[in-house]
């Protein structure tokens, strides 16, 4: 394109030179030049248009461009440049500082948090276990009185046993025989305790001295468990001796009706369902009086025996721990008038 302009240029020129050389200039001349100096001002005019379009817009590929000079609008741009100090290490410091310092306050605050929540939860477990142990050591004393009451009995029995021939009342024997075979079983109060162990919370008992009392006072409780396993063992093995003496079907007639008013859940334990029987009327006879055969029942009267005795001084060690728990508690929890 750049040549096809220059070479337009250099014609134009050249007529123009060729026109200056020529003699006159319009006013003389024959018509042909005349004729001819207008036509080639007619065209140096039109070239001189075409030039001058060629020279603003030259087509190229799909667009125009513009050679046309815009410096007056142009606006120039100028990318800051962006200068990195290092940082003094004071301040690399001072942020470290205050980053340790946000997580070590967030750490602490919600320790602080989980403290408050576990001595809380520890406060409510120890007085609910307080109220347990109250109710125990109650129990407890009202299950001993119970057990030296049985003892008492299976004595007067075993006495009658001696020399049954020589017994007058033997209505008296029927029942105190029936009583023989039936159940006594102390049930603790230990929700609380129960609690802590299955929720696995026993590690809120911050008090060394309370948590080693109350370890102690879970082995009275098993202990408890483990004899009264003997027990109940023991008033199974007096079915067979017994029946063998006794007449079933006194023991039968013996039976009354249960209603709300003559049986109460823990006393019917405790008293071993006395009120679930009444004594038999008249002077009922044993089927028996072999030796061999009461010396066989008497054997099995003498081991149940033993074995209350046993759950007397279990109970009792039990209710010994209880009182110098709850003494502890108080004093430590400050729970006196609780």
């Amino acid at each position: 394109m750049r040549l096809c302009v220059s070479a337009i240029e250099k014609q134009i020129m050249e007529e123009n030179e060729n026109r200056e050389e020529r003699p006159g200039d319009g006013k003389s001349g024959s018509p042909e030049e005349i004729h001819d100096n207008q036509t080639v001002n007619i065209e140096s005019e039109t070239s001189n248009k075409e030039l001058q379009i060629e020279r603003t817009e030259i087509p190229m590929n799909s667009g125009t461009i513009n050679y046309k000079p815009e410096t007056e609008n142009m606006e120039v741009h100028h990318h800051p440049q962006l200068e990195h100090k290092p940082k003094p290490w004071k301040e690399y410091f001072l942020e470290y500082l205050m980053i340790v310092l946000a997580v070590t306050t967030g750490f602490f605050a919600e320790s602080l948090r989980e403290h408050l929540s576990d001595k809380s939860k520890e406060h409510e477990y120890i007085s609910s276990f307080k109220n347990d142990l109250v109710k125990d050591t109650a129990n407890i004393h009202t299950w001993i009185l119970a057990f030296n009451s049985r003892i008492n009995e299976y004595d007067s029995l075993i006495s009658m046993l001696r020399d049954p021939g020589k017994v007058t009342d033997k209505a008296e024997m029927y029942y105190m025989a029936r009583m023989t075979t039936r159940g006594t079983v102390f049930d603790d109060n230990n929700n609380a305790l129960v609690q802590l162990n299955i929720s696995g919370n026993f590690r809120l008992i911050s008090n060394k001295t309370t948590a080693g009392k109350i370890i102690a006072y879970e082995n009275d409780i098993d202990n408890y468990k483990n004899i009264n396993g003997y027990d109940a063992y023991e008033a199974r093995a007096l079915y067979q001796p017994q029946s063998k003496i006794f007449d079933a079907f006194v023991f039968n007639d013996m039976s009354q009706p249960i209603t709300d008013s003559n049986v109460n859940g823990n006393n019917a334990l405790v008293s071993g369902f006395r009120k679930v029987f009444v004594k038999p009327s008249g002077n009922p006879k044993l089927l028996t009086e072999d030796k061999n055969k009461i010396n066989e029942f008497v054997y099995y009267l003498h081991q149940r025996r033993s074995t209350f005795a046993a759950e007397i001084l279990v109970l009792y060690k039990q209710k010994q721990d209880a009182t110098e728990l709850i003494n502890i508690i108080n004093k430590e929890y400050n729970l006196e008038n609780e």
